[in-house]
């Protein structure tokens, strides 16, 4: 818009030139007027394009830390001295477009109010706007919300100049999880483990009990070298310590492919989390130690320990788990989940969405092709996105049906190892604290 304004700018000043140019041989008085116009024109784009404006930016938000679903807003004042022309602000979030991460902007914020983006024009007095935008969280995250970016646009095609203005804000949209209270049935284990067995059950604490000889395993910093130096028999002695807790529960969270089925804030990964922090929140009250990893290996773990600042931990942690598209090693496991399945012989609840069970039996199966040692019972909750892919394609037409198991499923489900068992979860159809009462029994055959 700008340019076009500036060719018929230059193009109605031709003419008045062509037209001085004839008076000056003509000498024609009548003439003189077109000579008026064209150095006034001239004058007043060169007066207004050397002038650049001077752009400062005021932005806030309302809050820097929420839940999914959630509203914020972001209020901008914009104060623009000098210039003469067009100002195009773009404002959080249409501000990142042309960042790498603009994809997970535009699918996890959502301008519920106001508008983002302003056009505005810029005359011989100062300027001073205020904008406010609302910006509903549809997913959770860390966002970068203090860049505005601006474009001036000089009215008569002079100069065009782009800038930014960052304040460095940040928000933090944290997963929803529902604090369960009641009607969980009974979440301890029927036989209460004490606090030192022979399967060496939770994970070491700072109570000390004795020096004993080395074992495999064992962790190098507990190695007591002064007391193995003063060892008559020449033996390796570590310090023996007590271990916290009941029980050591894993999860164990899918991010392939499939749990991206459905929306980007509504899927199989995203309930998942909700479930993952609704049932830890549950075990760490009880005493349980948690600890979380994913499959395929994304480097990203919680290691099991006890505690509501464990519950913290683990929500950090979860707030950053993706969805991956590139093909993982089949049947990796990091080796620190690896050394602690070894070590505490804790429970694990794996969470995915089943839909090729040979990939998952590769993580499930140890040992040579054909054979099947496993790491040790499991419990499978396997979220569906039937119901969730359906209303998305049929939703404005008819109510979508629970769906419930499919026999393609019911297939997988003969096809995983005995020592496995299989919850099947439709988040469309059944909330989390039902989903609760029904894993507890689970939970104690597992303990």
């Amino acid at each position: 818009m700008v340019k076009e304004v500036a060719k018929s700018y230059f193009t109605l000043l031709a003419i008045p030139i062509v037209l001085s140019v004839l008076a000056f041989i003509g000498t024609a008085k009548e003439l003189l007027i077109p000579v008026i116009f064209s150095v006034l024109m001239v004058t007043l784009a060169l007066y207004t394009g050397g002038d650049e404006p001077q752009v400062s930016v005021e932005l806030a938000l309302s809050k820097d830390r929420g839940f999914t679903g959630d509203e914020v807003e972001v209020k901008a004042r914009v104060r623009v001295k000098g210039g003469f022309g067009l100002l195009s602000i773009a404002l959080p979030p249409a501000s990142y477009r042309d960042s790498r991460d603009y994809a997970r902007y535009a699918e996890s914020l959502e301008v519920t109010r106001g508008n983002s983006v302003h056009v505005v024009f810029k005359g011989f007095r100062d300027l001073d706007r205020e904008y406010v935008v609302r910006v509903k969280a549809l997913r959770r995250g860390r966002f970068e919300l203090g860049l505005v970016k601006y474009t001036y646009h000089h009215m008569f095609g002079m100069r065009v100049i782009e800038g930014s203005w960052d304040e460095g804000l940040r928000l933090t949209i944290l997963p929803r999880y529902r604090v369960i209270r009641r009607g969980v049935g009974r979440i301890k284990p029927s036989l209460v483990t004490p606090r030192v067995t022979p399967i060496r059950l939770g994970p070491h604490s700072t109570d000390f009990i004795e020096v004993r000889e080395y074992a495999p395993g064992d962790p190098f910093k507990f190695i007591n070298w002064k007391a193995s130096a003063r060892s008559t028999q020449g033996k390796l002695l570590s310090n023996e310590y007590e271990r916290e807790g009941l029980r050591t529960v894993v999860f164990l969270i899918d991010v392939s492919e499939g749990m991206r089925y459905g929306l980007p804030h509504e899927n199989p990964l995203e309930y998942s989390i909700y479930l993952v922090l609704s049932l830890a929140k549950a075990l760490i009250r009880y005493g349980y130690n948690i600890g979380l990893w994913t499959l395929p290996n994304t480097g990203i773990y919680v290691i099991p320990s006890s505690g509501q600042t464990q519950f913290y931990r683990l929500l950090n942690a979860l707030l950053i788990i993706e969805g991956i598209r590139e093909s993982a090693p089949e049947g990796y496991l990091d080796p620190g989940l690896l050394r602690v399945i070894a070590e505490t012989k804790p429970i694990l609840i794996l969470l995915t969405n089943i839909a090729d069970g040979q990939w998952l039996r590769s993580y499930l199966c140890r040992g040579d092709e054909g054979r099947c040692r496993g790491l040790g019972r499991v419990l499978i909750i396997d979220v569906t996105h039937d119901s969730i892919t359906r209303r998305e394609l049929l939703g404005e037409y008819m109510v979508t049906p629970c769906l419930g198991v499919t026999p393609s499923r019911a297939r997988l489900y003969r096809a995983l190892p005995r020592w496995t068992q299989v919850v099947t979860w439709d988040p469309l159809c059944e909330g989390v604290g039902s989903l609760v009462a029904r894993l507890m029994p689970r939970i104690r055959w597992l303990s």
